[in-house]
């Protein structure tokens, strides 16, 4: 009782609550319902709606038909079906890397596969991390705990250069961790710059591509894509834009067996059902056919911004799919959102820590399943808000 009355105490003066909502998706729609109100969804990641596609809900149910329900066990164990080999040497190609690795979700294998290549033992030294200021959650757990982190002001890669020059004579292992596109900001890193600058200073460039794949690149593989062959490991999620569940890793084939015999997150997880191998296969071969849902999403978001910028609403550095009304105050920011609602829009409040403190914000998600109708409306909801803040 005694540690519960900490945790209690923690809940009581929480100076920003979360509450988890009970929603019912209406299929085939951007529409959700939530305390029996419906209410356009305009905060998921479900990009280019594929989460209900018919050819990933037929060939999952198909593999779970096939191959039951769960996969027994970790794949180092009995969990690595056939059907593994067959996915990751598609990956691997679409992506344009050698090899590629599946993992139970995005933000496991952040975590887990930066805790393998960060290891001091293994690299006989301890490594230099260079890390953007804004990176996700996931990459920043493990590297907390090292020693020598560097980070750089958020996208400016002039300070990222000047750190590197700083230890450029040093030969202690070098690591560049970066997002192509940042969730909270909509914005993206000059990746032409970045890799030319890894190059320069023999650095191990990881990037965190799990909010652009699907929606750039060729075939909408991700930002990365044209520079796959200079970027160390790309790493991405079937679970935003590709409408399933999981994470994966491109890389060389040595980076790929040292992941399967020393990657923590890897070796202790039960591998992934046949239902969601089903899924990811499919949305592989679906994807290069998205053409059209890609550009829809980049003109309702190309929309959104003009209107901001009519009615004099900051929405940042935002250039992607990704557009946040940052507002400021946390508690505006949440009143906001409960307004929003009353007009029939879904806008989550993103508040600190996510965000730094004075950042709060309403992150608006474009996804292919809106129409111009939706858009339309949820302008009109945020004038509204606008006038009413």
């Amino acid at each position: 009782m005694l540690l519960e009355n900490k945790y209690k105490h923690f809940i009581e003066n929480n100076p920003y609550p979360r509450k988890i909502k009970s929603l019912v998706p209406i299929q085939g729609s951007s529409i959700i319902e939530i305390e029996g109100k419906k209410l356009i969804n305009f905060s998921s990641s479900d990009y280019l709606g594929l989460s209900n596609h018919s050819i990933l809900i037929q060939r999952s149910q198909e593999y779970a038909a096939k191959y039951g329900i769960g996969s027994s066990a970790s794949r180092l164990v009995t969990g690595n079906i056939y059907l593994y080999d067959e996915i990751e040497k598609k990956l691997a190609h679409a992506l344009n890397k050698p090899a590629a690795l599946i993992f139970g979700t995005g933000y496991q294998a952040n975590l887990s596969v930066l805790e393998a290549l960060l290891n001091k033992k293994i690299l006989q030294q301890e490594p230099i991390i260079f890390c953007d200021r804004f990176i996700h959650n996931s990459m920043i757990q493990f590297t907390r705990h090292l020693g020598n982190i560097q980070r750089f002001r958020h996208n400016d890669l002039t300070h990222l250069q000047l750190l590197l020059e700083k230890f450029s004579k040093s030969e202690q292992p070098k690591f560049i961790l970066v997002e192509s596109i940042y969730s909270m900001d909509g914005d993206q890193v000059d990746l032409s710059q970045l890799v030319s600058l890894a190059k320069q200073y023999q650095a191990f460039l990881y990037v965190d591509d799990a909010h652009a794949v699907g929606l750039y690149g060729q075939n909408g593989w991700g930002k990365t894509i044209k520079y796959a062959e200079n970027i160390s490991l790309i790493m991405g999620t079937f679970s935003k834009a590709l409408g399933s569940f999981g994470g994966y890793v491109g890389c060389s084939e040595v980076v790929r067996e040292y992941l399967i015999n020393h990657c923590k997150g890897f070796i202790y997880s039960t591998a992934l059902p046949p239902s969601i191998l089903g899924a990811i296969s499919a949305v592989i071969d679906l994807l290069p056919e998205l053409l059209q849902e890609r550009e829809r999403v980049q003109c309702y978001a190309a929309q959104l911004r003009s209107f901001m910028d009519k009615h004099s609403l900051n929405y940042g550095t935002s250039q992607t799919h990704i557009v946040p009304w940052i507002i400021g105050d946390a508690k505006t920011t949440v009143y906001a959102a409960k307004c929003l609602e009353e007009y029939g829009i879904l806008g989550t409040a993103i508040q600190p820590p996510t965000v730094p403190v004075g950042f709060a914000r309403i992150r608006f998600c474009m996804s292919a399943k809106h129409t111009e109708q939706d858009l339309n409306h949820l302008c009109d909801a945020i004038g509204k808000v606008a006038a009413k803040l």
